[in-house]
């Protein structure tokens, strides 16, 4: 089956100016909605969040204001879901909440147009109460309702790649209840330091951190997510999307200083029969941000990337 490739791109509903929010004491930039550059075919506002049921409040839109940007963007093409989570996000829901999770979503979706949900839990989030069962029961009963409307309610996961481990596997309980109903898969390929895995194919450990084999860790993991082996899950190829960071601001660990690494993974598992389906980056506005000195990444990523992802 082929699909339209994607270029994922996170935006973030903050303020950050003059924040010096980046790892190396850059500051990401706030970037409208309407501006984001149009080779990001899919955007995840991020984040739903909140005390209780979660719920999503544009940080510096009107609602009415930042719905029409979605309708915008919907009629070029583009797909807006709405990420669920966040590292500083603390969501714990318990058996009884699914239906009331359920009509939050939905209230949304239907007010501001956004196609889906991804899944953005981080740290104790992860499991914490009953997480792991009311917040798939909920999707499962959301993807469902729009089914009957004749309409396609996307899901996706980003997890952090350690959790899709089957020793450490904290996002499975996620991927086996939401078999069958899951879109997309994002692994967070950064800020893992020495996580990764044994390739046996070099004899080596391959770590996140080690720049001098990204592009054989980066090619050996989503290998390995493909095809279920070296210690972790199995997802189909063309439910996978690589997760990136935009700049060395964006995250402590994974920015690929070479662009031809990510060019070769993605062709060395397009040759392998594992395709994936695209790139993501964290995020926009890293990567309309800037450095510590001032001088803009001026989009970098997308510059880098935006003609290298093949349908599969």
């Amino acid at each position: 089956m082929e699909h339209k490739p994607l270029i994922m791109g996170y935006w973030q509903n903050w303020a950050t100016e003059g924040a010096r929010d980046g790892y190396e004491n850059g500051t990401s930039a706030e970037v409208d909605l309407t501006d984001v550059p149009k080779e990001y075919n899919m955007i995840v506002v991020s984040y739903m969040k909140g005390a209780g049921i979660p719920t999503f409040n544009p940080f510096n839109k009107l609602e009415e204001k930042f719905r029409e940007q979605i309708d915008k963007l919907a009629l070029e093409g583009r797909q807006v879901v709405l990420g669920l989570g966040g590292a500083d996000a603390y969501i714990e829901l318990t058996k009884g909440n699914e239906k009331y999770l359920a009509d939050e979503i939905i209230r949304l979706v239907d007010f501001y147009g956004f196609s889906g949900i991804c899944i953005n839990l981080e740290q104790s989030a992860i499991d914490a109460a009953d997480n792991q069962t009311v917040i798939p029961a909920a999707l499962k009963s959301v993807k469902d309702y729009y089914k009957n409307e004749g309409k396609h309610f996307l899901i996706a996961l980003a997890p952090e790649f350690p959790y899709l481990s089957l020793s450490n596997g904290k996002y499975l309980p996620y991927l086996s209840s939401l078999e069958g109903y899951y879109d997309l898969v994002c692994p967070q390929l950064y800020n893992q330091g020495g996580d990764g895995m044994w390739a046996e194919e070099m004899d080596q450990w391959l770590s996140q951190d080690n720049n001098e084999s990204k592009e054989d860790f980066l090619y050996y993991m989503m290998d390995s997510l493909a095809s279920g082996t070296r210690g972790y899950t199995t997802i189909p190829h063309d439910k996978l999307v690589m997760g990136l960071p935009a700049n060395k601001d964006a995250a402590a660990t994974g920015y690929v200083i070479d662009p031809s690494a990510v060019l070769n993974v993605m062709k060395r598992l397009k040759q392998s029969g594992n395709a994936i389906r695209g790139l993501s980056a964290w995020s926009i506005n890293w990567d309309a941000g800037q450095d510590k000195n001032g001088q803009s990444y001026s989009y970098e990523f997308i510059k880098r990337y935006k003609d290298i992802v093949t349908p599969v």
